[in-house]
């Protein structure tokens, strides 16, 4: 599921640029994975999110919540791609 999310955020599918980084909705996410009918689904992005009061990425964790039902991508998860998310 992490390639897949990573590929939708720089193919520009999930998200948008934004000062801060790459931000998205819990509504925007869902849409892009419609596909998956599990709870999966419902766990991705709690499990995903880094705990408040902590900046940096691990394995696992790499996303911050920044208000209810909003997201924002941890920079140096793109680190390792050419690519930069939202151009193409």
């Amino acid at each position: 599921m992490l390639n897949r999310f990573i590929a939708a955020v720089i193919n520009g599918e999930l998200g948008s640029v934004e000062d801060q980084g790459i931000v998205f909705t819990l509504k925007e996410f869902k849409s892009v994975f419609h596909d998956i009918k599990t709870d999966y689904i419902n766990s991705f992005l709690p499990a995903a999110t880094i705990e408040p009061g902590r900046e940096t990425l691990t394995r696992t964790k790499y996303l911050f919540r920044i208000s209810k039902g909003v997201y924002r991508v941890h920079p140096d998860l793109f680190e390792c791609t050419d690519e930069t998310p939202g151009s193409t």
